[in-house]
């Protein structure tokens, strides 16, 4: 009997003490539940992201936040290289073109901001680590060694951002990040002309050559 007793004070411990446990978990659809979960989601870097769409977690919801990622950090990256080429180019063509990427990526991440806060995606406070190598790169770099090597990370740049706002409209279903590609996408075909030119001139090896497979012609 004392066993019996003793066995059945164990169990009734037990289910209070899970009972306990339970209550204490945020139910799915309560307001606690749903803001630990959008602050997971704030703070989701791109790899993440594309780790759980590998994992077969992956939405179009998911597509565009990496799309967003890219190009905020990728806009970012722009300014602060431009900015060092406004100090330090040996030409002035290239220095103004420094400038110029830092003012109009001030006016591009304007445009983009709704979208971002629409997603969710913080802005950058620090450089990629591979943006952050190039910045070393060039800052070790003079005359025009440092010239053609920022004109030939942009040309890159331009081409990459083109190559995603390109798959990004056929992919998305989200009219706000159409319109905002629809709005900015001219502001990077001009650079990509203008950065090519500046390219062929400077002997970049990977420019478009007068009379090859012209860059996109700039917008009128």
């Amino acid at each position: 009997m004392k066993k019996l007793r003793l066995e059945g004070l164990i169990f009734g411990a037990t289910a209070l003490l899970a009972s306990t446990v339970v209550a204490q978990i945020p139910a799915a659809g309560s307001s606690a539940a749903q803001n630990q979960m959008a602050g997971q989601m704030a703070s989701v870097s791109p790899t993440d992201l594309s780790t759980n769409a590998s994992a077969g977690v992956d939405t179009q919801l998911m597509k565009d936040r990496i799309f967003v990622h890219k190009i905020t950090d990728g806009s970012f990256a722009e300014a602060h290289l431009g900015q060092l080429a406004a100090q330090k180019a040996s030409s002035d063509d290239v220095k103004k073109l420094g400038q110029k990427m830092v003012d109009d990526h001030a006016a591009l991440d304007n445009n983009m901001k709704p979208m971002a806060d629409e997603l969710g995606v913080r802005a950058p406070s620090k450089l990629a680590k591979e943006d952050q190598e190039e910045f070393d790169k060039l800052s070790a770099l003079s005359g025009s060694d440092f010239d053609k090597e920022y004109l030939a990370y942009t040309l890159r740049s331009q081409r990459k951002d083109l190559h995603e706002f390109r798959m990004e409209t056929a992919q998305t279903n989200d009219s706000l990040i159409r319109d905002t590609i629809s709005e900015v996408q001219p502001m990077v075909v001009g650079h990509l002309y203008m950065v090519n030119k500046l390219a062929v001139e400077n002997g970049v090896p990977s420019a478009h050559k007068p009379g090859g497979s012209a860059p996109p012609a700039p917008p009128q």
